[in-house]
């Protein structure tokens, strides 16, 4: 049951107005090769930075990166990617933390 649920919350989600914008601003990235892999090279990076826990503040690296790519962020066809990219991993951060709510899973062994 829960895998069936899964496919038809799979499903629902291709056919939704998020996803169908971030494929259509993805393509529209992809037709320019050299657009693609430097905002590629971006996003990577980005996530990266994003992606440390050693407590530090990213702040000031972040925006250093911003400030280095400003030149492929300030384009609309990127800008536009880059938005509906965020509105859908939001959209399905929360279907997860909805998803996981209330379940207890024991996890003592990472310790």
């Amino acid at each position: 049951m829960i895998t069936k649920t899964a496919l038809k919350l799979n499903q629902i989600i291709k056919e939704s107005e998020e996803y169908a914008h971030y494929q259509q601003t993805l393509n529209k990235v992809r037709e320019n090769e050299d657009l693609y892999q430097v905002m590629n090279e971006f996003r990577k990076r980005n996530f990266e930075l994003q992606s440390y826990d050693d407590g530090i503040n990213r702040y000031v690296e972040i925006h250093n990166l911003s400030l280095e790519y400003e030149h492929i962020l300030q384009n609309p066809v990127v800008s536009e990617f880059l938005i509906a990219e965020q509105i859908l991993s939001r959209k399905l951060e929360n279907v997860y933390e909805i998803i996981a709510d209330g379940l207890e899973l024991d996890y003592h062994y990472m310790e």
